[in-house]
């Protein structure tokens, strides 16, 4: 990987075709701004096709279209302006310091979802669990994590499911679905490919699907009944999928709030019964 992206870009700049100096210039005019986008997203603001997006990238020596965004990630940590003061963590932060900065940060991602999500697609996304012959997760990495936290909220409130994390068995299970299944795929770039495959295999089985996604035009959406948008927007350096995973899990809990408040006579019976099964695992 190269160790300085925008110098590289700069030093290439005279060589670049008329759409890869159009692209080049809106990268260097603000290099974070790209760091959320997804390839689909980037070709749409600039009006340059995906592929001179992904020419672009392996002109100026990266592999892949995450190869550059890390690159920029990295430069970005070290030279940002602090545009985000009372958010960023800095060295020498005392415990006041850091239990404030993300507070403020968690709150934002919440406040930031909740005001773009859309009510009407939670409630459907809601429908389609109630309905739902069979219920599968997808996810890995981190969006594994929240997975397996969807799962046990679903199956405590009387809708069992399974969160696969495995890449393989995602398709593989994907490929046993049918119509009146349900495939929930969790990703925060939209663009994670084991997770797009296996929801894709899904689909072409007759699944419905869910996703959860911070990328609205991302190639996990081309496959979805109904996206649920977050907003994190955070730097995969700074701050390790903490406020992508808190704006998932959120979703999470207003989906299971809605569950309860469209069949809560059902919700509270499974409720009391889960609570039952495990009394006796407490000293």
């Amino acid at each position: 990987m190269v160790a300085n992206a925008i110098s590289f870009i700069h030093s290439r700049y005279d060589s670049l075709t008329p759409s890869e100096k159009r692209l080049a210039k809106y990268i260097l005019q603000d290099p974070s701004v790209i760091l959320p986008m997804t390839v689909s997203e980037l070709s749409s603001v600039t009006g340059v096709s995906e592929a001179t997006v992904i020419r672009f990238v392996r002109g100026v020596g990266f592999n892949t279209f995450q190869d550059f965004k890390l690159s920029l990630a990295i430069e970005n940590v070290s030279s940002e302006k602090n545009d985000d003061q009372d958010i960023t963590l800095f060295s020498k932060d005392s415990a006041e310091d850091i239990l404030r900065k993300v507070k403020i940060g968690c709150t934002r991602t919440i406040e930031s979802t909740a005001s773009i999500v859309s009510p009407q697609k939670l409630v459907s996304a809601a429908d389609f669990i109630r309905s739902a012959k069979r219920i599968e997760i997808f996810g890995v990495g981190s969006s594994a994590a929240v997975g397996k936290i969807f799962q046990y909220k679903l199956t405590r409130v009387g809708y069992p499911s399974f969160s696969i994390e495995d890449p393989h068995m995602q398709s593989i299970s994907a490929a046993t679905m049918s119509a009146g299944d349900l495939v929930v795929g969790i990703s925060l770039s939209g663009s994670t490919k084991d997770t797009v495959d296996a929801v894709c295999v899904a689909k072409e089985h007759g699944a419905n699907v869910i996703c959860i996604t911070d990328h609205i035009k991302s190639p996990i959406t081309k496959y979805a009944d109904v996206v649920l948008e977050t907003y994190s927007r955070e730097n995969p350096i700074k701050n390790v999928a903490g406020r992508s995973i808190l704006a998932q899990i959120y979703l999470v809990e207003v989906l299971t709030g809605l569950l309860y408040s469209t069949d809560t006579q059902y919700v509270q019976k499974a409720g009391k019964e889960t609570a039952k099964a495990v009394v006796n695992k407490l000293y």
